[in-house]
């Protein structure tokens, strides 16, 4: 059996170590840690992990520096103004993600630049002040990180603004959202931290026409840093410094290959498993093979292939003999996907399912002689060859419990068991049967009916990783019908039928129109009808799971993915929290103004959470006036900032009644092992302690 086959891998060469004087190695030998201090709320630059690590756009940098120069650079994160502190007294080495700035040149020297980002004006959602270009700041307020001197150099060179100067990214991002300020300095960065402390509305009023150039910079009397650090960044490849650009800054930067946008905790999972092994039928064209050299060929493996573009990652195929070969190592967890899946209630012990990228009909085939069915019940004391350890075989036992069925190892033994009469047919996609009878000329079997089931194919994710479920389902809904499209006619286009005489061809051609014609017809019919009822199964689903007056989800929502979410949160010891909310003194509304004014209320409360919370977070109206937010991977500090922001949101609106109203938060975040009924428990306790210490305010567990 071949070797694995690693596909789609960027092409990288072994490190070539960089050539060190000898004082650069005495140096080293020295000063064996050298500390870079950075901001702790620049993300994607650094991301501090639950497990104490730092990652990142410069801790990659940083690391293919070491590899390359044998030194040890080392990440330290704080405030940015403490850093610059402790840089400045020497407690520290150097500084990560700073500008070249001559005020500092009596204490640091900068290396050249690792990372050039465009400067951007950024404004609330919808550009309330109109802000078009710089020179519309004149009479505007401009919100700007402390210390950050390049941002503070620009403000005050725009004539007319007023500058307000905060303590880091996150507060000149929350500025802008709240209307204390009318714009803030930024990049791609920028953009992606508003998104991850829920304020994924920021927008871009204007590219400011220059580049902000990033450098490291180390205590000025260690020049054998500074050149052991230029030396280790000019040694990174060019393609390689794009793929971690690429890795970090999700596409933003303009690249025409679309990335799948994930989040830091996805992104990170994702470095930390490849190469993702894959395992794939070995004989099922023209869908999927290998062929003689281990190659990856057919319409699934094309569609594998921009998969694996769009997340940037490599994917390493695990041979197999046969289907069988290759669930079972599913099974057994020797791959971490499987290529086309169908759900089955079997298979979901060891997988999970993303949505389906491809739906197609299931025929039978049978001899030239037989009639024409519509249905597997038209031909139920038949027998069927299907292949062995496909779905087909589990779903048709499942829903005809009295079929015969047989297996066959691949299509073309299941055509040759029909033309031998050893089956009355053999049961498979159009497409399989279609390119099987083209290829191996079987021109006394023929496609005698298109059946009500189809295969609905989805990438198999090993069952014990959602995170990676996560990834690959965002993936799945990333391509465009185009790109499937153009797989399924690639490798059915291919015909590999002998001439015909003519007489024949026409006789041929006439029939297969007719067939194609009611069956076009009758599947149109089904689809219209299937549509039907998977809109009211869709509608029964929303009915059961949402609030009816404010449409966020309700209480059996929450406990589904509340489960969920805690078993998220003890596998990769992530952070979990959860705000509960409660509108102060609700029964004073629907007594003095009705219980109409008290729905607007409720309805305007739920729709203030929606607008503030991100998109993985869940609104829940938990009962009367009290709601909860359920935020994944999301600290207590982070949570009691959401809830802050909450709170003065709905001091600062009427919520359509025309009168103040306010609202008291409790705040808890996950503690390992505990139960649902323990955390609520606890948010709760803290929202009545907010409202005994006199309501508007949040509290925490």
């Amino acid at each position: 059996m071949p070797a694995p086959q690693l596909l789609w891998a960027d092409s990288a060469e072994p490190d070539t170590k960089v050539v060190l004087t000898d004082a650069e190695q005495a140096f080293l030998r020295q000063h064996p840690r050298i500390l870079l201090g950075s901001d702790e709320t620049w993300e994607p630059y650094v991301i501090a992990a639950a497990d104490g690590s730092i990652r990142g756009y410069d801790a990659d940098i940083l690391e293919r520096v070491n590899a390359l120069t044998g030194a040890n650079f080392e990440l330290v994160l704080g405030c940015w103004s403490d850093m610059l502190a402790a840089a400045r007294e020497r407690r520290i080495d150097g500084l990560s993600s700073s500008v070249v700035h001559e005020e500092r040149r009596d204490f640091l020297n900068f290396s050249s630049p690792y990372i050039s980002l465009r400067k951007m004006l950024l404004v609330a959602s919808g550009n309330p002040a109109n802000i078009r270009s710089a020179r519309d700041l004149a009479g505007k307020t401009l919100a700007v990180q402390r210390g950050n001197l390049a941002d503070e150099k620009l403000a005050r060179g725009v004539a007319g603004a007023e500058l307000i100067l905060l303590d880091d990214v996150a507060d000149a991002i929350l500025a802008v959202d709240r209307g204390e300020a009318d714009a803030t300095f930024g990049n791609s960065a920028t953009l992606l931290a508003a998104s991850r402390i829920g304020l994924p509305t920021l927008e871009v009023a204007t590219n400011l026409g220059e580049t902000l150039d990033e450098v490291f910079s180390v205590r000025n009397d260690w020049p054998e840093a500074l050149s052991i650090l230029n030396k280790g960044l000019a040694a990174i490849p060019p393609q390689e410094r794009v793929a971690i650009h690429r890795r970090w800054f999700f596409n933003w930067g303009g690249d025409p290959k679309q990335l799948v946008a994930l989040n830091p905790e996805e992104r990170s999972h994702l470095l930390d498993q490849q190469p993702l092994r894959l395992c794939v039928d070995p004989q099922w064209m023209p869908y999927e093979h290998l062929d003689d050299d281990g190659h990856y060929r057919g319409m699934i493996a094309d569609i594998h292939h921009a998969l694996a573009k769009r997340l940037d990652i490599r994917l390493e195929i695990l041979p197999t003999a046969t289907w069988a070969e290759s669930l079972q190592a599913a099974r057994e967890g020797r791959c971490d996907l499987l290529s086309a899946a169908v759900e089955t209630p079997e298979r979901l012990s060891f997988l999970s399912f993303t949505p389906a990228f491809l739906d197609v009909p299931l025929v039978v085939a049978t001899g030239q002689e037989q009639p024409f069915i519509d249905s597997i019940l038209d031909a139920s004391d038949k027998t069927f060859a299907v292949i062995r350890h496909h779905a087909l075989e589990e779903i048709f036992r499942r829903r005809y419990p009295g079929i015969q069925l047989i297996e066959v190892e691949n299509p073309r033994t299941g055509l040759e068991a029909v033309r031998e009469g050893r089956v009355f047919g053999f049961i498979d996609t159009s497409v399989t049967i279609g390119y099987a009878m083209r290829k191996y000329q079987f021109t006394d079997v023929k496609i005698a009916g298109k059946l009500e089931e189809r295969y609905a194919l989805t990438v198999g994710v090993r069952g014990d990783d959602p995170l990676l479920l996560s990834i690959y389902s965002k993936a799945v809904e990333s391509l465009s019908a185009q790109e499937v499209d153009q797989a399924v006619s690639r490798w059915t286009s291919v015909e590999t039928v002998k001439e015909l005489d003519r007489p024949l061809l026409f006789k041929i051609v006439g029939a297969l129109g007719v067939i194609g014609l009611l069956l076009f017809y009758r599947d149109r019919l089904m689809s219209g009808y299937n549509r039907r009822l998977q809109e009211a199964n869709r509608q029964l689903e929303v009915l059961s799971t949402t609030d009816q007056l404010t449409g966020v989800a309700n209480r059996h929502k929450f406990v589904d993915i509340m489960t969920q979410e805690i078993v998220r949160a003890e596998r990769y010891k992530s952070a979990l929290s959860l705000i509960i909310a409660d509108v102060d003194h609700f029964k004073t509304v629907n007594d003095n103004l009705g219980h109409d004014a008290g729905d607007r209320v409720l309805i305007a409360f739920a729709q203030l959470f929606v607008n503030k919370s991100r998109s993985c977070d869940l609104v829940v109206r938990w009962g009367g006036e009290e709601f909860l937010l359920l935020c994944p991977q999301t600290d207590l500090e982070s949570a009691t900032q959401l809830a802050e922001l909450l709170r003065q949101r709905v001091a600062e609106s009427d919520l359509g009644i025309g009168r103040p109203i306010t609202a008291s938060f409790g705040v808890a975040q996950y503690r390992a092992s505990e139960d649902i009924n323990n955390l609520i428990t606890r948010a709760d306790s803290a929202l009545y302690r907010a409202k005994a210490q006199g309501r508007d305010r949040v509290c925490t567990a």
